[in-house]
């Protein structure tokens, strides 16, 4: 049996390779991102290992032997879920491997923001000595922090926020029940989200439902000032009308890991901006997470070619059985 890892930023796969190899399952690594390329070399594929590549029902009517799809990460966004189920291929993501280091991420754009750590740093080495320039600087406790979604990465950064004694409301119409009286975070709709927030952190899938959450409109509903943070996915914020939310103060801060287009070109209507802080999609990393991520994405390969339900289905609704 076959399995195909698809083009990848990781050092090198030899933790999957010896782990499929022990169940006779060889892992070849290719280039090809068309799906007739993919077909033409990977037609005879059980599994395909994904990070960015885009896998549509073309591909996936190509491939009659794949049994599961393993997308590197928590996002599924470019996988067509519904098309990959029609032809019994599970689709599965590894949901655990990043937590606290998202979380970490996300809590710090949030501190960097409120006490200006990087303008006042930045000052600092260009011989000035005085923050004035850079308020407001603020406490963070009695602020709102407004989580958007409420799984296991948002539940982490309301820890944090509680142990700086920060007030969190989340909103999450899925969030399973009993998830914020356990962790001592008050639900709420999405209008009392955005207008009630003093820092707002976005933690939702991008779906035609999310895309663009925070548009216009809802900014509209805002404080003046808010701090929106974002670790999840950069189509959730609608970039024209951010760069604009920027420009009347209503954002006072934007703090990103994620972008619609990555890279961005110097085109980008919020490079340049100091009220931006932009890190290169870099919240799941860590040197732990990383062999972590590896892991256990081959677990959940071999899980699903040994007859086995995979532990992390993104398609389990869609598919017509299960094993």
């Amino acid at each position: 049996m076959k399995a195909y890892a698809l083009p990848h930023d990781f050092p090198n796969l030899d933790q999957e390779r010896q782990m499929l190899a022990s169940v006779g399952v060889e892992l070849t690594e290719i280039e090809a991102t068309d799906p007739q390329d993919i077909a033409r070399v990977a037609g005879d594929a059980v599994a395909l290992f994904v990070q960015y590549t885009k896998i549509t029902e073309e591909t996936l009517s190509r491939l009659p032997q794949c049994k599961v799809i393993l997308r590197y990460g928590i996002g599924v966004d470019n996988v067509d879920l519904e098309a990959a189920a029609r032809y019994g291929i599970w689709v599965c993501n590894v949901p655990f491997y990043c937590i606290n280091e998202v979380a970490d991420h996300a809590f710090s754009f949030l501190l960097a923001a409120a006490r200006k750590l990087i303008p006042s740093n930045r000052s600092v080495h260009e011989g000035k000595w005085d923050f004035l320039d850079y308020r407001p600087i603020q406490c963070l406790a009695g602020k709102t922090l407004g989580l958007a979604g409420f799984g296991r990465i948002a539940r982490q950064v309301a820890k944090r926020a509680q142990a700086f004694d920060m007030h969190v409301i989340a909103y999450d119409p899925w969030a399973p029940a009993g998830a914020f009286d356990s962790a001592g975070v008050r639900s709420a709709d999405l209008d009392e989200l955005f207008g009630e927030s003093d820092f707002l952190s976005l933690h939702v899938p991008l779906t035609d439902g999310t895309k663009h959450l925070i548009n216009e409109r809802s900014l509209a509903k805002m404080k003046d000032g808010v701090v929106i943070v974002n670790t999840a996915r950069g189509g959730l914020i609608h970039t024209e009308d951010a760069a604009n939310g920027i420009e009347t103060g209503k954002i006072g801060a934007l703090c990103v890991d994620v972008l619609e287009q990555e890279p961005p070109d110097g085109s980008h209507p919020w490079i340049g901006l100091e009220q931006v802080l932009i890190t290169p999609h870099s919240a799941y990393y860590s040197e732990e997470s990383l062999p972590r991520l590896q892991r256990q994405a081959a677990e959940e390969v071999l899980r699903v070619l040994g007859g086995e339900r995979p532990a992390s289905p993104a398609n389990a609704k869609w598919m017509p059985e299960t094993p």
